[in-house]
């Protein structure tokens, strides 16, 4: 039997092919449903070696090669999972990696989180990982440049650990470490004189102002004072 143009070998009729052969360009043609073609149908790709349009893998929409490492475009798989294609590779999964997150209203395409987040999940801040950038550190799914009051930019693990209690404002996790105080539990702390550490009083010849929670020296008439111009002892 002569088979059609476009057939290298085939059967029952002269377009039910079998093999294909070349293109009338010299292009190669690919076999698909018994027919040889130029380009292979959506979920397809042209395999070179068999001269075939073979399947891409499930969760591949548009695919170059077989496996999930090859796609061009992702799609829902057999069990109907939904697969992501990551940023800057040709790879289809049902997660993206550190740097990426799944974003709701995207289907198929991994989103890029923003600079300061190692991971993140929902949205580009929404911070999952406490490996924050370099100069940002982690707290309540942020990574912040600055760490908010009772809590400071702890390095060596890149998070905003709390301060002690006591401590308003602080550089470290102790009560020398101290910029300003607090009250907690009721009982007010009060920043020393010429130094970083609160304390729940101050010494001989200082004053307790409640409205700043610092220590005060006494008026220099004073020995003891509760305030600048009124004395407890001269």
């Amino acid at each position: 039997m002569l088979c059609s143009a476009s057939c290298l070998t085939c059967t029952g009729t002269f377009s039910y092919c079998l093999s294909c052969g070349f293109s009338q360009l010299g292009s190669f043609l690919y076999l698909y449903s018994n027919q040889c073609l130029l380009n292979c149908p959506t979920h397809y790709f042209a395999n070179v070696t068999t001269n075939t349009c073979d399947p891409c893998t499930p969760g591949c929409s548009v695919c170059y090669s077989s496996g999930f490492s090859s796609c061009t475009a992702c799609n829902n798989d057999t069990n109907n999972a939904i697969y992501y294609k990551y940023i800057g590779s040709d790879i289809c999964n049902t997660s993206c990696p550190n740097g990426q997150f799944i974003s709701s209203s995207v289907l198929y395409l991994c989103q890029a989180c923003s600079s300061i987040c190692v991971t993140c999940s929902i949205s580009a801040e929404n911070c999952t990982s406490s490996n924050c950038s370099a100069n940002y550190y982690f707290l309540n799914n942020s990574c912040l440049s600055i760490c908010p009051d009772n809590y400071y930019p702890n390095p060596s693990i890149r998070q905003c650990s709390p301060c002690v209690a006591g401590c308003q404002t602080c550089f470290g996790g102790d009560l020398n470490s101290c910029t300003k105080c607090n009250s907690p539990n009721g009982t007010q702390y009060y920043l020393q004189i010429g130094l970083t550490q609160c304390a729940s009083y101050c010494n001989s010849g200082e004053f307790e102002n409640s409205t700043t929670g610092k220590c005060v020296t006494c008026n220099s008439a004073c020995a003891t004072c509760t305030s600048l111009i009124v004395c407890q002892s001269c």
